[in-house]
C-alpha cells in the first residue's frame, strides 16, 4: 500500500512539474513569436516611409525637369521628369501592396496617385505648349494650377507620413514589451529546465531502489516463459507420438471397410473408427488450446462462400442427427455475399464445436443454424451474424459465464459430459475473439440454448471461394496416374504396410528405407519419379536427408513430399517452404491420392487396350459415343453440374472439368475433352464470367453427343 502510495506521488509531482515546465516553454515560444511579429511589422511600416519618400522625390523631379525646359527649352532639361514619370507606377503599385491590409492607408494612396496622375497631365500640357511657344507655356505656368497641386501633393504625402511615423511609434513600443517578456519567459523556461534534470536525478536516485525486485519480476516471467515452452514442446511431442500410430489405425480401417462382408464385423469396425476420430479430435483441442495460449494461432483470411460450410455441418452430422431423429437445419440469407474474407478452417471448426455439443445435447426437437448479414457505412464490408440453437437440456443460469473456460462443464447432463473434455466451447470463445468476433450465449434449462456469433467489419472478397467439396468424378484411385517409382522413407514398419496396401493393385512400384541415410543411398540408386520422406526418424532426419538428396546430381529436381505427425505451425510452415509437398498424418487415401495427383500426370486410359492412343485428338471424333459415357455425362447433369453452376467455384470447376477430360481420354471423345479444357482455362485464370458461360453450355453439350450418338 505504502509502495503505490509512493508511486502516486511520484506520479503527481512528476506531472506537475512537467505542465509547469511545458507552458513555461509554449509561453516562451509565444512571446518570441508576437515578437518575431511585431519585428515584421516594423519593417514593414519603414519601408512603406521610405517608399513614400522616393514617390515624393519623383514627384519633385516632374516639378524640376517641367521648370527647367520651360525655362531653357533644352529637351536634356527633361531626363529627370521621363525618369520620374516612368518609376512612379511601380514605386504607387508597391506601395498599394504594402498598405494593402489598412483600408484607411489604402484610400489615402489611391487619393495620392490620383493627385500625382493630375499633376503629370497638368506638367505634360506646359511641356507640348513650351514646344510650341515660350509665351503659351509662360501663360499656363502663370496661372498657378500647377503650384497648387504640387502643394495639395506635398500635404497628402506629409499626412500619411504622420500616420506611418505614428503606427511605426507604436509598433517600436510593443517591440520593447514584447522582448521583456519573451527574455522573461526564456528565463523561466530554463529555470524549469534546470529544475526537470535535478527532478530527473532525484526519481532515477528512486527507482534505482525498484530495481531488485523489478529483476526479480523479470526473471519470474522468464521461468514461466520457459515453462510454457515446455508445455508445448511436450504437447507437440505427444501430438506427434499419438498421430503415427493413429495414421496406421484409421488407414487400415479405412482399407478394411472395403473388404469386410459382415455386418457385424463393419459395426466393429466403424466403432474402431468413431473412437479413433474421437481421440485425434481430442488431440487437436488440446493442441490449439496450446497455440492460442501460446499467441501462435495464425489466421489465415480466404475467399469463403458460407453455404459450402453449412452444407458441411449438414453433411457431417446428419447421420448422429437422424439417429436421434431430430431435426437439423441451416439457413442461409438468400443475398449473402457468395464470397467473405475469413479463416474458413477456423470459422467452420467454430461451428463443428458448436453444433457438434447442440447434437449431443439434444434428444427431442432439433438444431437450427441461421446465417445473416448487415451492411456497413462501407461497402466492401458487412456483419456476419451466425446463431446456432437447440432445443436441448440447457445449461444453468450460474454456469454461462464459466463454459468458456478451459475444462468447465456445465454439469446439466453429466452422462453426456462424460464425452467431452470441456475444450470446446474455450476453443469456440478464443478463435471467435481472434477472427475480431464476439460469441455470446442464452439458455433455459429444459428449453435449449441459442449460441450467437457476430463479426463485425468482414470484408467481401472479389474472387470466388474455392470449394471444399470433392468432386465424385474423380475417385482416389493410384491407376489414373502415371505408372511410376516410389521411395517410401519411414522408420515405422506399420506406416510402411499401410502404404503397401492403400497401393495393393495398382501399377506403382514401392520402394521402402528406414533411415535418411538409405534414403540417401537408395535416391542415388534407384532414382525414383518421387519420394515420401517422413521427417522424425533416428539418426539423420527427414530434413537432412533432403539436403542429402538434393545434393546429388539428377535429383535436384525430384520431388520429395514431405509425411509428418506434427502439428506445430512453425514446423508446419517450415516443411511446406522446404519440401516439394506436405501431408499429415493420419491422411486417407484421397488425401494421399490429391498431394500425389499434383506431381504425377494422370494416365491417358484406352478405350481398347493394344490400340496407340491418338495424339492431339486425332480419332475421337470418328469414334462413336459410347452409352456407357452418355449414361455417366447424363448422372453428371443430376450431381454436381447444377451446384457447380450455380454457384460458378473455381476450384470444385477444376475438379470437375478434370474428371471431364479423363472421361473424353477414356472413351476418345474430342469435344468432351475440348469443353473440359476450356472450363480448366477459365478456371485457371479466374474469367468468371467465362467460366459461368462455359459452364452453363454443358447440357447442350450432353445433347449434342446424344443426337451423335443416334446417327
Amino acid at each position: 500500500m505504502k509502495q503505490h502510495s509512493g508511486r502516486q506521488f511520484y506520479q503527481i509531482v512528476v506531472a506537475i512539474w512537467l505542465t509547469f515546465s511545458f507552458g513555461s516553454v509554449v509561453l516562451a515560444v509565444v512571446s518570441w513569436t508576437q515578437l518575431s511579429t511585431r519585428l515584421a511589422q516594423g519593417r514593414q511600416v519603414t519601408i512603406t516611409r521610405n517608399l513614400l519618400n522616393q514617390i515624393f522625390e519623383s514627384l519633385l523631379d516632374l516639378e524640376t525637369g517641367e521648370r527647367g525646359y520651360v525655362i531653357t527649352g533644352d529637351k536634356k532639361f527633361l531626363e529627370p521628369f521621363t525618369t520620374a514619370e516612368t518609376n512612379l507606377p511601380g514605386q504607387f503599385n508597391r506601395l498599394v501592396t504594402l498598405v494593402h491590409d489598412n483600408p484607411a492607408w489604402l484610400d489615402k494612396v489611391a487619393d495620392l496617385r490620383a493627385a500625382a496622375g493630375a499633376s503629370i497631365s497638368w506638367q505634360q500640357a506646359v511641356i507640348d505648349a513650351r514646344d510650341r511657344s515660350f509665351d503659351k507655356a509662360q501663360a499656363i505656368v502663370s496661372s498657378g494650377r500647377l503650384k497648387t497641386m504640387m502643394d495639395d501633393l506635398r500635404g497628402q504625402i506629409e499626412a500619411l507620413d504622420a500616420a506611418l511615423q505614428s503606427r511605426q511609434d507604436m509598433v517600436r513600443a510593443e517591440i520593447s514589451h514584447r522582448a521583456f517578456r519573451a527574455n522573461l519567459a526564456t528565463l523561466v523556461a530554463g529555470t524549469f529546465g534546470i529544475g526537470a534534470g535535478l527532478l530527473a536525478l532525484w526519481l532515477a536516485s528512486m527507482a534505482s531502489r525498484h530495481k531488485e525486485r523489478e529483476r526479480d519480476l523479470v526473471e519470474a516471467k522468464l521461468s514461466a516463459e520457459h515453462s510454457n515452452q515446455e508445455k508445448t514442446a511436450f504437447l507437440a511431442n505427444m501430438s506427434h507420438e499419438i498421430r503415427t500410430p493413429m495414421n496406421a489405425i484409421l488407414g487400415f480401417s479405412e482399407l478394411l471397410g472395403g473388404d469386410l462382408t459382415s455386418p457385424k464385423h463393419r459395426q466393429y469396425l466403424q466403432s474402431i473408427r468413431t473412437s479413433a476420430d474421437s481421440l485425434l479430435q481430442l488431440i487437436n483441442d488440446i493442441l490449439d488450446m496450446s497455440k492460442i495460449e501460446a499467441g501462435v494461432m495464425d489466421l489465415r483470411p480466404e475467399p469463403t462462400d458460407l453455404r459450402e460450410i453449412c452444407d458441411f455441418i449438414r453433411v457431417l452430422f446428419s447421420k448422429a442427427a437422424a439417429k436421434k431423429n431430430i431435426r437439423l437445419e441451416c439457413h442461409v440469407a438468400e443475398d449473402l455475399p457468395h464470397a467473405i474474407l475469413i479463416d474458413r478452417i477456423r470459422l467452420r471448426q467454430v461451428l463443428v464445436n458448436l453444433v457438434g455439443n447442440a447434437v449431443k445435447f439434444t434428444d427431442h426437437g432439433g438444431v437450427d443454424v441461421r446465417v445473416s448479414w448487415e451492411k456497413q457505412a462501407s461497402s466492401s464490408q458487412i456483419i456476419l451474424t451466425i446463431e446456432v440453437q437447440d432445443t436441448g437440456v440447457g445449461i444453468p443460469e450460474d454456469k454461462l459465464g464459466l463454459i468458456f473456460k478451459p475444462f468447465v462443464q456445465s454439469g446439466a447432463h453429466l452422462e453426456k459430459e462424460k464425452q467431452g473434455t470441456g475444450l470446446g466451447l474455450s476453443i469456440v470463445k478464443r478463435l471467435t475473439e481472434a477472427m475480431k468476433g464476439t460469441v455470446t450465449v442464452a439458455s433455459v434449462i429444459g428449453q435449449g440454448s441459442a449460441f450467437h456469433l457476430r463479426f463485425p467489419d468482414t470484408p467481401i472478397s472479389a474472387r470466388l471461394a474455392p470449394s471444399g467439396k470433392k468432386s465424385p468424378t474423380v475417385e482416389a484411385d493410384f491407376n489414373d496416374l502415371r505408372p511410376s517409382s516410389l521411395l517410401v522413407v519411414d522408420d515405422n514398419q506399420t506406416n510402411c504396410d499401410l502404404m503397401v496396401g492403400l497401393f495393393a493393385g495398382s501399377h506403382h512400384t514401392l520402394f521402402f528405407c528406414n533411415s535418411g541415410e538409405e534414403a540417401i543411398l537408395k535416391a542415388r540408386d534407384l532414382k525414383p519419379d518421387i519420394i515420401l520422406m517422413d521427417i522424425r526418424m533416428p539418426g539423420i532426419g527427414g530434413h537432412e536427408a533432403l539436403a542429402g538428396i538434393r545434393k546429388t546430381i539428377g535429383l535436384e529436381l525430384v520431388p520429395v513430399i514431405a509425411v509428418t505427425a506434427s502439428a506445430l505451425l512453425e514446423g508446419e510452415n517450415s516443411l511446406k517452404e522446404m519440401f516439394s509437398g506436405y501431408i499429415r498424418k493420419p491422411f486417407s487415401k484421397h488425401e494421399l491420392f490429391a498431394e500425389l495427383a499434383d506431381f504425377l500426370p494422370r494416365r491417358a486410359t484406352e478405350a481398347n487396350p493394344g490400340k496407340e492412343t491418338p495424339k492431339n485428338g486425332e480419332g475421337f471424333a470418328s469414334a462413336p459415343v459410347p452409352k456407357e459415357l452418355l449414361s455417366q455425362l447424363r448422372a453428371l447433369l443430376v450431381d454436381p453440374w447444377p451446384a457447380i453452376r450455380d454457384t460458378v467455384a473455381v476450384n470444385e470447376s477444376k475438379i470437375f472439368a478434370q474428371g471431364l477430360e479423363g472421361l473424353g481420354q477414356r472413351w476418345r471423345c474430342e469435344p468432351l475433352v475440348e469443353y473440359a479444357q476450356k472450363i480448366s482455362r477459365d478456371a485457371e485464370n479466374y474469367a468468371v464470367t467465362d467460366l459461368e458461360k462455359h459452364l452453363g453450355e454443358f447440357s447442350a453439350l450432353v445433347e449434342q453427343l446424344e443426337k451423335a450418338s443416334h446417327e
